[in-house]
């Protein structure tokens, strides 16, 4: 493996680094890179697939250097940091921690002093400080225990009472489940029973939380109530066009509670409202409205004719719904537009949403030959490839989920890309071994079982 091989494999996630780290014998070759690698957050979604700091711990590890990197990274977790970074930060001292440094705890003692230093006067931007401060509260009740959590809930409590603006960067909801998880259930709810009328500061908490959780169940009925109409959404659709909003926002967060009503009726009514429309950019986002989801399943009902014309619209936000709605239907002409989008634009054209209905395995040349052109894989690919091959087996499916393994950007897409090498009986023994170091810990779960099984089915 060369340099920029480690370095490309490290930033991913990829199990093949620690292998690499484990067997090498120049490992100072690779300190600067672990450590500039530590030092920045290189997740792609922390959201989704976690940090990647329990992985970066694991390099360090293998590295057998663990004092080396020690103080950067503490200096840096002190240090103000977007919230992804001081997350992975986090993890990677946890390990510290459990490996039984002082450094590291009083590296989360000290940046809970920070935070509780401020009085409330929180940074709520990109960097989310009040965030930030819950959540190494949150690690400081596994290393100080059971009083943690009461200098926390009562920290919480006088400033929420001297200050009651606080509410508005302070993090209060999640410290409690923490707590339980770690002490049980009965003794945080103990402590917050019996401080309610000895503290004015757990009271002040106790209150804050009622109001906000009153004020969630006011906000759920009253958009309960209110009724999505087709004049709703075009009136959210066009004024999305006139802004030329970069997202979706103001159209899809209507779509939920309109789908999970709508009469068949209702549906016929949007789906000919937008075939209606004159604009095309409001068009397609009426259209967008029909994308299957995780909950609902609510195929455009008016076929596929003039949304395979759209699919060849200049118009990007109507091209991509065209093709989005093309996707549920299975349909010859929607395999040859899908195979005549990836000779012509390639794996950016969003032709493989078109074959999770319309495979043949005569696809795998030309999906193969595509794929080879790109050296990053998009989080958009890589779940459109999953879909594909997670419902068509192939026995030449391989070179395609080798690459996609490699080269995708999100870790948590991996795993489902191991899913699908399992499901087209074509995941080689070497991955396997490799996933074992996964950064993301399903991936590693999971060769652990597969691995344990075949050695079951061996003996």
């Amino acid at each position: 493996m060369t340099v920029k091989e480690f370095s490309q494999a490290l930033r991913r996630g990829l199990g093949s680094a620690i292998v690499e780290l484990k067997k090498c014998e120049n490992k100072a070759a690779y300190c600067d890179i672990v450590l500039r690698c530590c030092l920045r957050d290189i997740s792609y979604d922390w959201q989704v697939e976690g940090t990647k700091g329990y992985y970066l711990y694991s390099a360090i590890c293998a590295l057998g250097e663990k004092a080396y990197f020690e103080r950067a990274i503490i200096d840096k977790f002190l240090s103000r940091c977007e919230n992804g970074l001081l997350l992975q930060l986090t993890d990677i001292l946890l390990g510290y921690v459990k490996d039984g440094s002082t450094f590291a705890k009083d590296a989360f003692r000290a940046k809970y002093e920070y935070f509780f230093a401020k009085k409330g006067r929180l940074v709520k931007r990109r960097i989310d400080e009040g965030f930030q401060w819950e959540n190494v509260a949150c690690h400081l009740f596994i290393i100080d225990g059971f009083s943690a959590f009461k200098r926390y809930a009562m920290d919480l409590g006088e400033l929420l009472n001297r200050y009651p603006n606080s509410s508005n960067v302070l993090y209060y909801d999640s410290f409690i489940a923490e707590a339980e998880d770690i002490f049980g259930k009965k003794r945080p709810k103990a402590y917050i029973d019996k401080m309610y009328e000895k503290s004015d500061a757990i009271k002040a908490l106790v209150e804050t939380i009622k109001s906000d959780e009153f004020s969630r169940k006011q906000y759920q009925e009253n958009f309960k109530e209110e009724r999505v109409t087709v004049e709703m959404f075009v009136r959210a659709a066009r004024e999305t066009a006139s802004r030329e909003i970069g997202h979706y926002g103001l159209v899809m967060g209507l779509r939920r509670p309109f789908m999970k009503n709508a009469s068949d009726a209702d549906i016929l009514e949007l789906a000919h409202t937008a075939l209606r429309e004159k604009d095309e950019t409001v068009k397609g986002l009426l259209l967008r409205i029909f994308l299957s989801s995780a909950i609902w399943v609510r195929p455009f009902p008016l076929g596929v004719d003039l949304l395979l014309e759209y699919a060849r619209s200049s118009n990007e936000i109507l091209y991509e719904s065209a093709l989005g709605l093309l996707g549920d239907f299975k349909d010859k002409r929607i395999h040859d537009l899908a195979m005549w989008l990836l000779k012509t634009k390639g794996i950016k054209s969003f032709a493989f949403v078109l074959l999770k209905k319309n495979y043949k395995k005569s696809d795998d040349p030309i999906i193969e030959e595509a794929i080879k052109k790109t050296s990053s894989i998009s989080q958009r690919i890589q779940s459109d490839i999953v879909d594909v091959y997670s419902r068509h087996r192939s026995a030449n499916a391989l070179p395609i989920l080798f690459r996609v393994y490699h080269k995708g950007v999100c870790s948590h897409c991996r795993y489902n890309i191991i899913k699908a090498m399992r499901y087209c009986r074509v995941l080689p023994e070497e991955i396997l071994e490799e996933c074992l170091y996964d950064s993301y810990e399903d991936t590693r779960r999971f060769a652990k079982r597969f691995i344990a099984r075949n050695q079951n089915n061996a003996r």
